[in-house]
């Protein structure tokens, strides 16, 4: 008769991702345009085009900031498209920006890092401006946008 022992190693890199080691989102607050100081909208109706006619949509309520998943393809931007109402004006601004992929853990694989950012406001309404803050995005603690309203 013949006994197996089979021995088993786990390690915190095998395990689950659970520490935000996915590729990060734009973080973006919002501006009175004259006076600079941060604004709160009441409402908020975003809709981002992840190509080939995928387009999410976000909506929030009273916010002071939002959470933008961008595309993870190689094509170097996202458009987003921004309302204050939902049957209000729609602005569009593009975002451009060389990607970077990073080795996380077996379990997690890989994420985008997005560097070297720049902005196309081409609908200027409810929009009047954006402000660039940081021009890459390899985390979500930091604001990487502001619209100006």
């Amino acid at each position: 008769m013949s006994i197996s022992l089979l021995l088993f190693s786990c390690n915190s890199e095998d395990d689950i991702c659970t520490g935000g080691e996915a590729t990060p989102r734009l973080k973006m607050k919002f501006k009175n345009k004259i006076t600079g100081k941060l604004k709160t909208l009441d409402s908020l109706y975003l809709m981002v085009d992840y190509g080939n006619g995928n387009f999410g949509t976000l909506t929030k309520g009273k916010t002071d900031s939002i959470f933008v998943p961008l595309r993870i393809d190689d094509s170097g931007y996202t458009d987003i498209y921004v309302k204050t109402t939902k049957n209000g004006n729609q602005s569009k601004f593009r975002l451009n920006y060389q990607t970077k992929n990073q080795f996380v853990s077996p379990a997690c694989g890989v994420k985008k890092l997005y560097e070297n950012i720049q902005y196309n406001l081409l609908a200027p309404n409810p929009i009047l401006d954006l402000e660039l803050s940081e021009n890459q995005i390899i985390n979500e603690n930091k604001t990487h946008l502001y619209l100006l309203f």
